[in-house]
């Protein structure tokens, strides 16, 4: 159980790093959701519900993310065209 903690801690602190360095504004919340989860995760004796809630929350956010994603880039895309971005 230990490990499996351990491996969900370090793959929620790659995650972070990846926001960091590729995102800043449009990732926030979620940024915020795998915080408070790697949080929870580092307790002592976390909360397995909290850190179920927090997990599902994010990998909800992420799959509404990635339906949106191409829609944004075809937004970009047109912005670009007209000189607006």
């Amino acid at each position: 159980m230990a490990a499996e903690r351990n491996d969900l801690i370090a793959a929620l602190g790659h995650s972070l790093k990846a926001i960091d360095d590729d995102y800043k504004e449009e990732m926030r919340e979620l940024r915020s959701l795998f915080a408070e989860a790697k949080k929870e995760a580092e307790k002592d004796e976390p909360d397995s519900v909290k850190l179920k809630a927090l997990l599902a929350d994010a990998g909800e956010m992420v799959r509404t993310f990635t339906i949106l994603d191409p829609a944004w880039q075809a937004v970009q895309r047109v912005a670009k065209m007209f000189g607006m971005l």
